[in-house]
C-alpha cells in the first residue's frame, strides 16, 4: 500500500512540474514582442529617410534585417524585391538570385528584366530569356487589359517585331510610337519610339519663341545605349517611322545585345524600351 502511495505521489510530482515548465514556456512566448506595423514602419524609415548614404548594400542589409526578424510579414514579397534589386545594383548575383525567387510571382518589368540580368550573369541565359518575355509579355498585357494602346506582333526569322500605337499617353513624355524588338535568342530587347518631351518643349520655347511648335524626338533604345534619328517639330508620319522602325530593329535582331556572364549588366534604358503605364493620363498623341 506505501508503495503504491508512493508511485502516485512520484507521479503527480512529475506531473507538476512539466505542467509548471509549459507554462512557464507558454508564458515566455506569450509575452515575446511580436513582428507588427511598427517594425515595418521601421523599416520603411530606414529606406526613405537613412540615417547614413543610401547605398545598394544599405538597401539590402536594412531589409534583410526586416526579413529575418519578420519573415511572415505581409510585406515580405516586396522586402524580398527591394533586397533583390539592391543585391543586383551591388553586384551580388547569387544574393539577389535568392531574393529574387522568394519573392514569388511579380510583373514589374523593372523587377523582371534585372532578374534577368541577374540569371544572364549566372550564365543562366534560358532562365534569362524566360523572364526577358514575361516583362515583355505582362507589359503588353497590362497596355491591352486597360485599352491604352493598339498592339501588332510581327514575326521574323530571328525574333519579333512589336508595334504599340498608344491611345492616352504620359504628359510629361508623349510616347506616341512604339517599336519593340525581342530577339529568339538570350539577348536583350531593343526599341524605337517617337516621343514629346514637356520639359524638352518648354526649353526649345524659351529659344524658338512660344510659337514654335513641340518638338518630337525619333530615338533607338538598346538597353545599355541610345541614338537619337531625328529631331523635328513636324508630325512624324506613320510610314516614315515603321519605315525606320523595321530597318533598325531588324538589324538589330540579326546581332542583338547579349549580356556577358559572371558580371551583372543591368538593363538601363528599360523604362524607355518598355515606358511605365499610367492608366490615368490622357492626352492627344503626336
Amino acid at each position: 500500500m506505501r508503495k503504491r502511495l508512493l508511485r502516485y505521489l512520484g507521479a503527480l510530482i512529475v506531473s507538476m512540474v512539466c505542467t509548471y515548465s509549459g507554462m512557464q514556456r507558454f508564458a515566455l512566448a506569450d509575452t515575446r514582442p511580436s513582428c507588427s506595423l511598427s517594425d515595418v514602419a521601421a523599416w520603411q524609415v530606414a529606406l526613405e529617410e537613412p540615417d547614413e548614404e543610401a547605398t545598394p548594400a544599405y538597401r539590402q542589409a536594412v531589409t534583410e534585417a526586416f526579413l529575418e526578424d519578420c519573415p511572415a510579414r505581409p510585406e515580405a514579397p516586396d522586402a524580398h524585391r527591394i533586397a533583390g534589386l539592391a543585391a543586383a545594383w551591388d553586384g551580388n548575383a547569387e544574393a539577389a538570385a535568392r531574393h529574387f525567387e522568394a519573392m514569388g510571382h511579380v510583373e514589374d518589368a523593372e523587377t523582371l528584366l534585372m532578374h534577368a540580368a541577374v540569371r544572364f550573369a549566372l550564365g543562366e541565359d534560358t532562365a534569362a530569356r524566360d523572364l526577358r518575355d514575361d516583362a515583355i509579355d505582362f507589359w503588353m498585357a497590362r497596355l491591352d487589359r486597360l485599352g491604352l494602346a493598339d498592339i501588332t506582333v510581327d514575326e521574323r526569322a530571328n525574333g519579333d517585331l512589336i508595334h504599340v500605337e498608344f491611345l492616352r499617353t504620359d504628359p510629361e513624355t508623349v510616347v506616341s510610337q512604339l517599336w519593340i524588338a525581342r530577339p529568339h535568342d538570350a539577348a536583350w530587347p531593343a526599341a524605337l519610339s517617337v516621343t514629346s518631351e514637356r520639359q524638352l518643349n518648354a526649353l526649345f520655347k524659351l529659344r524658338a519663341g512660344e510659337k514654335a511648335g513641340a518638338l518630337r524626338h525619333v530615338r533607338f533604345y538598346r538597353c545599355r545605349s541610345r541614338k537619337l534619328l531625328a529631331r523635328t517639330t513636324e508630325t512624324v508620319k506613320d510610314d516614315e517611322v515603321k519605315s525606320a522602325a523595321t530597318a533598325a530593329l531588324s538589324a538589330y535582331l540579326a546581332a542583338p545585345d547579349r549580356p556577358a556572364s559572371e558580371e551583372i549588366n543591368a538593363c538601363l534604358f528599360d523604362n524607355h524600351i518598355l515606358p511605365r503605364i499610367s492608366r490615368t493620363s490622357s492626352i492627344p498623341i503626336q
